[in-house]
């Protein structure tokens, strides 16, 4: 078993008001929430890469593999997950970041499957 960090994009309150906002009004998304509609989407390495500034760590996850960090992430049980931060972390869905953390290698949870990263996350831990 190994434990596996979960990258996600956490938008605050005011953050979705602001993007409501935006929208009733018709005006251009801010670049920020366009990086995160790339990654939520139909995302690819490269968009993953422009947001990962957006990406904070949410939690830790105890698990012999991706699809069974994705099944603890949505399902549980909760004794796996260890929350990270401040910031509440959302159900694993496309567009999240899995980094095995002893490897440091990352994927991307894809709309089906996991796209791969690579080992370029050092600074993850």
């Amino acid at each position: 078993m190994a434990v596996y960090s979960v990258m996600q994009i956490v938008m605050s309150d005011d953050q979705v008001r602001m993007v409501n906002q935006t929208f009733k009004r018709g005006d251009l998304y801010p670049e920020w929430y366009r990086k995160r509609l790339a990654t939520s989407c139909n995302p690819t390495a490269d968009a993953i890469y422009d947001a990962w500034p957006l990406y904070v760590e949410t939690a830790h996850i105890e698990a012999d593999d991706l699809e069974e960090v994705f099944d603890i992430g949505n399902i549980g049980p909760e004794y796996r997950v260890e929350r990270r931060g401040t910031v509440q972390m959302h159900s694993i869905s496309v567009g999240d970041v899995i980094v095995d953390t002893e490897r440091k290698t990352a994927w991307f949870v894809d709309t089906f499957g996991f796209g791969a990263l690579g080992n370029v996350l050092d600074e993850v831990a």
